[in-house]
């Protein structure tokens, strides 16, 4: 693997994906909250990419740019030859792996997308369009020719060149070609179920998304989330799983440990003000539901966290046990 030079901060986690008994490796990405983007440009990834056997994903949507090189890009079970002048786009949770030809030199250059997060600041009040978006976005990894889809390449290298140069107003044309990318990328990744079909499901439940992201704090039932959609509770529940594939529990979980996530990251508050902050009724609840969906408890997050902080200057990648593979 290439080293890492990075100021970014970044650690990664191995884990063992039991149903396959095969090693994959979590990769977490703090990235910036004022442009959703972080840039993972220069030298540093030159080289020679692969031997390790192991396949990866990341908390956010990954893009990469082939500079120069050939080898293979490994999407699940898929294998797909790369070379100069093309480009992945791998969603948040696919794995995958990049493997150089024998003998070649590659060099690519990455951002990661906080998609989640930026669409909720450029749709704060619509919930039926990130979702919409999300699903599209998430459905498929890809490989593609600059030449074939030059109007996504060409906003890959502008976004690139903005984090280079970091120009007058550059969140500002960050942010506009951002939006822009996300549309066409989530075009490529409509699915077999029909546009109109998804749009109204989406449609349906999105009051309930809007609710869960107002009230994790509160305490959440599922009549009402049912309620908010005007639905009777098991029609909701099969539709909030056909939509989003996981249960409306789950993702009232889900969405109360990315709360709690950044509460430990950001602020100095004990872990039982957090619980309740994020909607756990007590400490016990919220380490069961964190290690559950992060694998290691909210106190091993912190400590690896402040760390990983101190030592940015020292480049130090700090890696621990404990993602559960979904």
């Amino acid at each position: 693997m290439l080293g890492l030079g990075l100021t970014a901060r970044i650690f990664y986690v191995y884990i063992l994906y039991m149903k396959q008994q095969r090693k994959f490796q979590y990769r977490y990405y703090d990235v910036p909250p004022d442009s959703h983007v972080l840039a993972l440009l220069g030298t540093n990834w030159i080289g020679h990419y692969g031997g390790q056997d192991m396949l990866h994903f990341h908390n956010c949507l990954e893009i990469g740019y082939c500079h120069a090189g050939r080898g293979t890009v490994t999407y699940g079970n898929k294998k797909l030859l790369y070379e100069k002048g093309m480009f992945s786009v791998i969603p948040a949770q696919h794995s995958h792996d990049t493997e150089s030809s024998p003998g070649s030199i590659c060099h690519w250059e990455y951002l990661f997308i906080n998609v989640n997060e930026f669409l909720k600041k450029m749709m704060p009040k619509n919930a039926f369009a990130r979702t919409q978006l999300l699903r599209q976005i998430n459905n498929n990894a890809l490989l593609l020719r600059h030449d074939e889809n030059p109007h996504i390449a060409n906003l890959v290298l502008s976004i690139m060149t903005e984090h280079r140069t970091r120009s007058d107003l550059f969140l500002w044309s960050v942010s506009g070609m951002l939006q822009a990318l996300i549309v066409y990328i989530a075009r490529l990744g409509c699915d077999d179920q029909p546009v109109a079909q998804l749009s109204e499901s989406i449609g349906v439940i999105a009051p309930s998304l809007d609710y869960v992201d107002s009230h994790y704090s509160e305490k959440i039932t599922v009549s009402a989330l049912a309620d908010a959609c005007y639905l009777s509770e098991t029609h909701f529940r099969r539709l909030f799983v056909q939509t989003m594939n996981i249960s409306p529990l789950a993702y009232i979980n889900r969405v109360r440990v990315e709360a709690a996530c950044r509460l430990l990251h950001d602020t100095s508050e004990s872990i039982g003000n957090i619980a309740v902050k994020c909607g756990f009724i007590t400490i016990t609840v919220l380490n069961r539901n964190f290690k559950e969906i992060i694998g290691v408890t909210p106190t091993q997050w912190r400590r690896e966290a402040n760390i990983r902080d101190r030592k940015l200057a020292d480049n130090v990648i700090l890696p621990y046990e404990g993602w559960r593979g979904v």
